[in-house]
């Protein structure tokens, strides 16, 4: 485009392109004066020494005394050194100290490229900052960034002097990852304790494949016992362990345990163990599973499975008195399908009864239900549930049962006292078989008033409150001869009136004391109308306690009283005691612990079971835990009749612990 000024022609684009020009040439300018230069400055060398010397035609320094050389975030300090800036390797003599981010270095010498981050130390120890683990040995090569390899060396996590260490050959270690070696002998103090081929070991606080610590142990019953557990990372949400077990009286047993975590709140852990008794000439196999996936807008449910393929494995190879003396093992599974304002379900239930020569229990196998929760209608709630189930079993009266329970709920809010009512009709009607009347019902309607206020006065330190109610329960009941599955046939007939007092005492922590006591009048009960008085006792402050006791006040008889007292005498010492009594089984045992805490890493409790009913002392337990900054020790001593357990744990920081489950 041309334009006349004073009767002359001038070009206006070429004023445009004169100045885009410009601005094109000044960019390369502006990144060449600027970009590079810093980044040349960021990889730039610098050397400070007591005396230093250049020589131009190899392009060398020599340095003595105090001498340093950094170069971006890599810092190695010696006494004396010869750097060449053309290749950007160095030799360093006497106390080198090399630093970066991920490791710090010390060597009587070193030969380094600080470019390739390669090169070969001598009298080295190497330290991973992160996770504080120790590498030391004659010879270490440097492969790479964080790459070392050497023929013999040392590896530990504790700080020197070190406490434990692993000695072994063809170290070949990756910060960060892992640690590889050969002929591996285990040290305590120095002292070679334990002995391995092959060593794989994570060195890093990350979930890593790799051999997890042995532990061992000794019982009369069993002979020396040792574990030897391999842990396999699969994926970052996917994991395994194997395990090895050897009983010297009883044989060989093989374990694998298998876990995993899925999106959307989907969690699992999977057991199977084996052993081949050859003492007693039998297999012992235990199986547990456990799926679980929870959703309130999805499908969801559970699967719980304990197996036992002999039911005397607990009291043979557990040393947990209170897995050996459980009852029953359960198994059960559920579906379970939402809707906004209900549940449709379907759901198993198996038993194992553990004691010898019983009648075997009846299996919930399968059940189907509907659940509706409470629905507001008008001044009123409705709720309603129904089951259909079968149950079975080898020997006794199974079959079907149909449930339903529908549910009318009313309360009503005065100024000092609420008052809430229920009414529910129940039908149930069974199809069994190994029975004399096959189909028998039941027709029955539940009414329940319950009345309670609320009293409450502030003091300075503390508010009591207390909580009367009154309850009436309704229940008619047209048939009591019905075969006992589940609670569900313990709906008896009832007419029960209960008097409850709730007292409470609170603080600016919290809850401080519990206590209720209630009493109970059932005049279907004949002449014997009073139920048993109940009284429940929870302190959490000065002292713990918990303690619940029944009183039949038609024989003058306590029922059944637990209790479970929690007692710190000093910030180090704590007692604690319980007291389990069942008059109708039979039952009566005391325990007793004491805990003691002198100085943080050392932790030792004690505990005795006595069964008051055989008057014998049931099993005597010891435990001790230390745990320092890199190791730790479990030992624990459990006495019972004719037999002694012992077993040693040994946690080494960064070894076994990092290998944590899912």
């Amino acid at each position: 485009m041309r334009t006349t000024v004073d009767g002359k022609q001038v070009s206006v684009n070429s004023k445009k392109t004169k100045w885009i020009i410009f601005i094109v040439f000044l960019f390369p300018v502006y990144y060449l004066l600027f970009t590079v230069h810093c980044c040349l400055a960021e990889e730039k060398t610098t050397i400070t020494s007591d005396s230093l010397e250049y020589k131009r035609e190899t392009f060398t320094y020599s340095a003595k005394g105090n001498v340093k050389v950094q170069k971006a975030d890599i810092v190695v300090e010696a006494d004396e050194m010869i750097y060449n800036e053309q290749s950007d390797e160095l030799v360093a003599k006497g106390n080198i100290r090399y630093k970066d981010p991920e490791v710090s270095i010390t060597a009587s010498r070193a030969d380094l490229n600080l470019e390739k981050k390669t090169g070969a130390l001598h009298d080295a120890e190497i330290l991973f900052k992160k996770d504080n683990y120790h590498i030391s040995g004659k010879e270490i090569e440097k492969k790479g960034e964080n790459y070392y390899v050497s023929p013999e060396a040392t590896f530990t996590t504790c700080d020197a002097p070190a406490a434990w260490c692993f000695k072994g050959k063809n170290i070949d270690a990756i910060a960060g990852d892992r640690l590889k070696a050969r002929d591996v002998t285990f040290r305590i103090s120095d002292m070679p304790v334990f002995y391995t081929p092959y060593l794989l070991a994570p060195i890093t606080t990350e979930r890593k494949t790799g051999l997890l610590m042995p532990s061992a142990g000794y019982s009369n019953l069993r002979g020396f016992h040792l574990t030897l557990p391999f842990f396999w990372a699969i994926t970052e949400n996917r994991d395994a362990t194997f395990i090895f077990d050897e009983y010297t009286k009883k044989g060989i047993g093989e374990g694998i345990e298998y876990r995993y975590v899925e999106p959307g709140n989907i969690k699992g852990k999977w057991w199977l163990y084996h052993i081949r008794d050859t003492e007693l000439n039998k297999d012992f196999v235990e199986f547990r599973a456990l799926h679980q996936q929870y959703s309130s807008e999805k499908i969801n449910g559970f699967l719980s499975v304990n197996i036992v393929h002999e039911k005397d494995y607990y009291r043979e190879f557990n040393p947990s008195i209170d897995i050996r003396t459980n009852r029953f093992l359960e198994s059960s599974g559920e579906i379970i399908i939402p809707f906004s304002n209900s549940r449709a379900y379907l759901m198993s239930q198996y038993w194992i009864d553990l004691k010898e020569n019983t009648e075997t229990p009846s299996q919930r196998l399968p059940e189907a239900g509907f659940v509706l929760h409470p629905t507001n209608i008008g001044n009123f709630w409705f709720s309603a549930a129904t089951a259909v189930s079968n149950f079975w079993r080898d020997e006794g009266v199974h079959g079907f049962r149909f449930d339903v329970f529908p549910k009318l709920q009313h309360e009503f809010f005065g100024n000092d006292i609420v008052i809430s009512q229920t009414l529910g009709l129940r039908e149930t009607v069974y199809s069994l078989q190994d029975d004399d009347e096959n189909s028998p019902h039941r027709e029955s309607l539940e009414y329940i008033i319950d009345a309670h206020s609320r009293f409450l006065k502030k003091y300075n330190s503390f508010t009591h409150i207390v909580e009367p109610s009154l309850r009436y329960s309704l229940i008619t009941n047209s048939e009591n001869n019905l075969p006992v599955f589940d609670s569900t046939e313990l709906f008896k007939k009832t007419s029960l009136i209960e008097l409850s007092f709730l007292n409470r005492i609170i603080s600016s922590r919290g809850e401080l004391m519990v206590f209720r006591i209630s009493q109970g009048f059932n005049s279907e009960h004949g002449d014997r109308p009073f139920l048993p008085l109940k009284l429940e006792v929870g302190v959490k402050s000065p002292l713990s306690v918990r303690f619940d006791a029944d009183y039949d006040v038609n024989t003058g008889k306590v029922e059944s009283t637990n209790s479970d007292i929690v007692l710190p005498i000093i910030t180090e010492i704590t007692v604690m005691a319980g007291h389990r009594y069942n008059r109708t089984n039979d039952i009566s045992y005391y325990n007793a612990g004491l805990a003691i805490h002198p100085y943080k890493p050392l932790y030792l409790e004690s505990r005795i079971w006595y069964d008051n009913t055989e008057h014998e002392t049931k099993a005597i337990s010891l435990k001790l835990k230390y745990l320092s900054k890199c190791w730790g020790v479990l030992m624990e001593f459990i006495k019972r009749p004719g037999d002694f357990d012992a077993r040693v744990m040994l946690e080494l920081t960064g070894i076994s612990k990092s290998l944590s489950s899912l």
